[in-house]
């Protein structure tokens, strides 16, 4: 987790954090969701997106790019319990009582990711 917060750049994870860059004259408005997201300033985003902060372990850059790797690690979580609950569907459609075992593991693994990935939201 931590070798990507060190390769990821400050303007991909402020795209991270706001799901996308800013449409046509949307960037005060992106710019000034993403300081409130990592509690940090209108200009201190501002200066982090156009590059005049260069240093990467600044405060605000190391905020951005922690809350980045959060949003994608429950992104990535999401897609694990999506993963666990198509397995059980698949084993309950071919013989639900033969693979019962089987079923409740990955229905039980699907729920405790998605308890574990909902709490303590940083949004």
């Amino acid at each position: 987790m931590l070798e990507k917060l060190s390769k990821m750049s400050v303007r991909e994870a402020m795209i991270t954090l706001a799901d996308g860059v800013p449409g046509h004259g949307e960037l005060p408005r992106w710019l000034t969701t993403i300081a409130k997201k990592a509690n940090i300033s209108f200009r201190t985003a501002r200066s982090l997106w156009n590059n005049e902060i260069t240093n990467p372990d600044h405060l605000a850059a190391r905020e951005i790019k922690r809350l980045a790797q959060i949003k994608e690690a429950r992104r990535d979580a999401l897609m694990a319990a999506e993963f666990f609950d198509r397995r059980a569907a698949t084993l309950a459609s071919i013989d639900p009582d033969f693979h019962r075992h089987e079923i409740d593991a990955f229905v039980e693994a699907a729920r405790a990711i998605r308890n574990r990935n909902s709490a303590g939201d940083c949004e």
